[in-house]
């Protein structure tokens, strides 16, 4: 049976707010993300995912305090404040996310904050759904998680972090989620970093499909 996409699995100690959240990295990361979802890097597919919403973008604000989309807020096109939650604290060992908003945070917030908790260098991370990817990170020689290993979890935390600690740079990265459909990872210093190891893994991808395609 097929996981249901979005579901919230750490426990989420809440604060909803009447009003959006201000942020010095607010506008950068609104761009950013809107890029990503005009890409389908992150949306909402009626025919994929049980139709709801998949992929989120965060930006690190200070410490292990970052900015992150909000919950099933992927099929917007055009983000605003409203539209991201901030994490103010993640305890991975306990399985508990601390987080302020007008909406709650998305469910992916504990692999968000277990890569910023292993690298202070890290200050964007991009969680996106590319099929072109997964199914070609064999053949990209791609690093990933384990398929036994179900996304949003304690579990899933831990294994990136042991898996960010074997990675080559500590600055910029990716690697997928076999145990979690079309789930790929990108990470950088700077959200040019982050999206340009994904977009080209995602052209090395297409490349060999073609090839493969056409041999």
């Amino acid at each position: 049976m097929e996981e249901r996409e979005g579901v919230i699995k750490f426990s989420l100690q809440h604060t909803t707010l009447a009003e959006p959240l201000h942020s010095d990295v607010m506008d950068d990361l609104k761009v950013w993300r809107d890029l990503a979802r005009r890409l389908a890097l992150l949306g909402q597919d009626p025919q994929r995912y049980q139709g709801l919403g998949y992929g989120n973008i965060s930006a690190r604000e200070t410490g292990a305090q970052f900015l992150i989309s909000a919950s099933q807020t992927s099929g917007v096109m055009d983000s605003d404040d409203t539209t991201f939650a901030r994490v103010l604290s993640a305890d991975i060992k306990h399985n508990r996310i601390v987080s302020e908003g007008v909406l709650p945070p998305s469910s992916e917030s504990m692999t968000h904050a277990a890569i910023y908790q292993c690298s202070d260098q890290v200050n964007w991370v991009v969680h996106s759904h590319c099929p072109e990817i997964w199914t070609q990170s064999d053949h990209l020689a791609l690093d990933y998680t384990d398929a036994s290993i179900p996304y949003g979890t304690p579990e899933m935390a831990y294994a990136v972090q042991t898996l960010f600690r074997k990675m080559a740079s500590p600055e910029q990265g990716i690697f997928v989620m076999k145990g979690h459909q079309d789930g790929v990872v990108s990470y950088g210093r700077t959200a040019e970093l982050a999206m340009d190891i994904m977009l080209t893994t995602l052209a090395k991808a297409m490349f060999h499909s073609v090839s493969v395609g056409g041999a």
